[in-house]
């Protein structure tokens, strides 16, 4: 019994001095302008595993906080040591900007691909790490699109088989960069994208740390699937598709969806969602969600959430 109770408060004791790390360095972010990178920080989590070892061993509580304070000081040494030496040998003339940055070091890709009338569906792949992506109202050629960037490079290639098309976009090269005082920034990168309005379209989007804003209302869609890290990500749908399907699968990320009234739709989301916004849906069943005209309408839009969503709303317009 005195076992559990010290063992109780070897735990107590080693959450106690996590807390209290974990306080120091928002002091330094907050006080001392000092910049933590984020996603790096992430990458540390296997300390946390060591950290519950530790308290698991049958140590005294002197040597388990000295043993707790010497990792917890190690893994700040050599996340400093990381980020540090990552970008020792990188040049830091031009490397970031934001809307005051010379536009003149920003590289602009432009893509175009005419339409032929012979096209009848398309898919459409898009991979980026970071940066803003748009959709632009429809255009006479199959696609066209912008890339503004000065660090990230997109590979763009149109194949065709019989009345099919498939557009893709990959990205290369790394968007993380450092400013002048050495620590690591992300560039502002743009992607813009606008399509024939004729073709039926499905959708697959990679993304790491963006922002998508996606119109896709003058467009048919028959499937779109999103994978992303931390995003926002807001899409409109049409009506001129009798059945579109959407799969998002994602990290800690806001998702809006719009969905017109003269289409039925259906939700299905995993309950690690923490945030529900559902206006006009009814609860079917655990973590389902649909509109009243769903079996009756000839329109259908099915949605599906997975992974860590952190706020999600769906609203009828």
């Amino acid at each position: 019994m005195s076992r559990n109770k010290d063992n109780k408060g070897d735990g107590n004791l080693v959450t106690g001095i996590l807390f209290i790390a974990i306080g120091i360095v928002a002091l330094l972010v907050s006080f001392f302008n000092i910049e933590i990178i984020w996603s790096e920080i992430v990458k540390f989590w296997p300390v946390l595993l060591i950290i519950i070892g530790v308290s698991m061993i049958p140590f005294n509580r002197v040597v388990k906080s000295i043993l707790v304070i010497i990792i917890i000081l190690l893994s700040f040494a050599f996340y400093g040591f990381n980020i540090n030496d990552d970008h020792e040998d990188e040049s830091v003339e031009n490397i970031y900007y934001d809307k005051n940055f010379d536009t003149e070091s920003i590289d602009v890709q432009e893509f175009s691909e005419g339409f032929n009338n012979n096209i009848n569906t398309a898919s459409v792949e898009i991979e980026y790490g970071a940066g803003e992506l748009r959709m632009n109202p429809p255009v006479n050629e199959l696609v066209k699109a912008t890339n503004a960037s000065n660090d990230i490079k997109q590979a763009f290639s149109v194949i065709y088989e019989g009345s099919h098309a498939d557009i893709d976009f990959n990205a290369e090269g790394e968007n993380i960069n450092v400013n002048k005082t050495g620590t690591r920034k992300y560039t502002s990168n743009h992607f813009n994208i606008a399509l024939n309005e004729n073709p039926i379209y499905d959708f697959d989007i990679s993304l790491g740390a963006c922002d998508l804003n996606f119109d896709l209302s003058p467009y048919m869609v028959s499937d779109i699937d999103i994978q992303a890290g931390v995003c926002d990500i807001e899409l409109k749908i049409g009506d001129r598709s009798a059945m579109t399907n959407i799969n998002i699968e994602s990290g800690v990320s806001s998702v809006i969806i719009g969905v017109p009234e003269s289409s039925a739709c259906r939700i299905e989301c995993e309950p690690v969602l923490v945030s529900r916004d559902f206006d006009g849906f009814e609860k079917k069943a655990s973590n389902i969600y649909e509109t009243n005209n769903y079996h009756t309408s000839t329109k259908k839009i099915d949605i599906s959430f997975s992974g860590a969503i952190s706020d999600v709303k769906i609203y009828r317009y």
